[in-house]
């Protein structure tokens, strides 16, 4: 029936794909060492040539050769196409092959090669002995903010790791930005290749890895950019570089402005002042560069086109207003210092108009001068009264005669 034929052809797809190919296995070298003594050093972290020489005992063809280390294939796995097999013809396979790089002291790997072709599969595993290098410094973790503004302080968290066979003493990191004329060291002591530690309460009198944090900071002048920083961990017998960048953002003012009071009223000629508060809660001195804004309503002018206002303080700039008429006129002044910009608002309410002082000037020049003369009318009346004599009388008496 239908139903079992499609299950006869399932079954042999299975097996086809499950099958093994039939070669005969020859020589397999690891480093130019034959693999098959199981004592074929090789270092961690390197970069190992795999040879494989077999006789094809069937035809097969879209071949593909393969190799990776137990529980590395993720960052170990290499493969490459290979030429079709021709029954009874001699082969050799060539591949590179990364050894892990985190591995103990001393430790056994185990290396698979394989072979998949459309007749089936052939599959090799290899003992090898991994070792470390004598002297190696590994740097696990660089960890800080990637971007710092001019002046600011900026930690800088290395974990560092022996990954070599000796102890690695008396080491050192040091952090260095060259175009920044930046440079800081931490000192690691000490590093062993392995834990030591109490099996009882956990404690290690010999570590492997250590953290530490340097602190660098940035100088007040520094441009705008991204700059290259080195950090390099070092002993007498070797050392590690990694190369890192930092972005300094653009200077900018922190702070803000305030409105003191917010809204007047006044009339028409008359001038009148509100108050500009700037703020500055950087770490560094601003220099804000104050603009009106421009009516013609209204005269603005200020008693200070440019402050100087010192990190962690604040300055009061006095707005002088006159109205041209009368009506409700919002204006404002601009501030603007490093990449800071903000405005302060403002109302003028004006109603009436104010005496002028010219006509003021000459009611008070007029009244005067009326004063003076009835000061003068006074004074002279008084000169002729008191300069005035009385006329003598003539007295006749009789006389006889």
């Amino acid at each position: 029936s239908l139903v079992a034929i499609l299950a006869v052809t399932i079954v042999a797809s299975m097996v086809a794909a499950t099958s093994t190919l039939d070669i005969a296995p020859g020589l397999i070298e690891v480093d130019g060492l034959d693999a098959t003594s199981n004592n074929v050093a090789i270092v961690a972290g390197s970069k190992v040539p795999v040879t494989f020489e077999f006789t094809a005992n069937e035809n097969a063809s879209d071949v593909v050769v393969s190799a990776w280390f137990q529980g590395e294939r993720s960052r170990t796995f290499v493969e490459n196409d290979f030429a079709d097999l021709i029954e009874d013809r001699e082969y050799k396979l060539r591949l590179s092959v990364n050894v892990p790089s985190d591995v103990d002291p001393e430790e056994e790997l185990t290396l698979f090669l394989r072979i998949e072709t459309d007749s089936g599969n052939y599959e090799e595993e290899l003992s090898l002995q991994g070792q470390r290098m004598a002297d190696n410094l590994e740097v696990l973790l660089v960890d800080f903010e990637p971007n710092a503004k001019p002046g600011e302080t900026v930690p800088i968290t290395v974990v560092l790791k022996n990954m070599g066979r000796q102890e690695a003493e008396d080491t050192f990191v040091t952090v260095k930005m060259p175009e920044l004329g930046i440079s800081r060291s931490a000192y690691f002591e000490d590093l062993s290749p392995v834990d030591v530690c109490d099996s009882d309460n956990g404690d290690c009198d010999q570590a492997d890895s250590r953290e530490r944090r340097l602190f660098i900071t940035i100088p007040e002048d520094a441009k705008s950019g991204k700059y290259e920083m080195s950090v390099r961990a070092f002993n007498g017998d070797t050392e590690t570089v990694v190369a890192k960048s930092l972005t300094v953002l653009a200077s900018r003012a922190e702070g803000n402005v305030l409105s003191n009071p917010t809204g007047k009223q006044f009339a028409v000629g008359q001038e009148t002042s509100y108050d500009l508060v700037l703020i500055n809660s950087g770490n560094k001195i601003a220099i804000y560069n104050l603009a009106p804004t421009t009516s013609d309503a209204l005269s603005i002018r200020l008693s200070e086109p440019v402050a100087i206002v010192p990190a962690g303080s604040s300055k009061i700039v006095k707005v002088y207003v006159t109205a041209n008429r009368e009506g409700t006129f919002p204006f404002s002044v601009g501030v603007t210092s490093d990449n800071f910009t903000k405005e302060a608002q403002y109302l003028a309410t004006v109603e009436g108009r104010a005496l002028s002082s010219g006509s003021t000037s000459s009611n008070v020049v007029a009244l005067t001068i009326v004063l003076a003369i009835i000061f003068v009318v006074l004074v002279v009346i008084l000169v002729v009264l008191l300069t005035r004599r009385p006329e003598k009388t003539e007295e006749f008496g009789e006389s006889y005669y």
